[in-house]
């Protein structure tokens, strides 16, 4: 904008998302994982289920963030989960960022000239020529007491969830946002 400023929102997880995700910390007896809803049956038989919500920031300009809630009676099956049946799992929810910029430069020149384009990802990723930027809580991971973890974050699409067991991509993830070192120091 003319001014230079930007223009800065938040949309990150309530209170009881916070707390509902608490839950994922015991043991777990089934999951499930759909396109738009992962569900996490507990030891107890309640379920957690964690979705995409969304908020207009701006007329254009929309942005996500997990929720979660719990479900007394889940009607899901999903598979077994001895990863995290034991309980005393470990649960970090992730600040993202969602932000636009006019005009900037993509491979379609049209586009460039005529629409600011919106970029997800981490904080430390917004680009100096950002003029609108939301933070969000767009994922987290749960680690089991082995270190085994399991990464649930806000998809492509438009309300969309991505589900990633592979321990060399979650600990990519953890590296990109700062939470673990590239080249961790041996004890000693």
């Amino acid at each position: 904008p003319a001014s230079g400023r930007m223009r800065q929102y938040k949309y990150q997880a309530t209170d009881e998302t916070y707390e509902v995700l608490r839950r994922l910390r015991g043991a777990w007896a089934r999951l499930h994982v759909a396109e738009t809803a992962v569900t996490v049956v507990l030891a107890d038989g309640t379920g957690v289920v964690v979705q995409v919500e969304a908020a207009d920031v701006e007329d254009l300009f929309e942005a996500f963030r997990i929720t979660a809630f719990v479900d007394p009676a889940p009607m899901v099956y999903g598979e077994p989960e001895p990863v995290f049946a034991r309980g005393g799992n470990d649960v970090v929810v992730f600040t993202g960022a969602t932000w636009s910029e006019p005009g900037a430069q993509t491979k379609d020149p049209l586009i460039s000239q005529t629409a600011s384009v919106h970029f997800s990802g981490h904080p430390g990723q917004i680009s100096d020529a950002a003029e609108v930027v939301c933070l969000t809580s767009d994922a987290f991971v749960v680690a089991n007491l082995d270190g085994v973890g399991l990464l649930v974050r806000t998809g492509l699409k438009p309300y969309s969830l991505e589900c990633e067991r592979d321990a060399v991509k979650v600990r990519a993830f953890l590296i990109e946002r700062g939470y673990v070192a590239e080249d961790p120091q041996p004890f000693g």
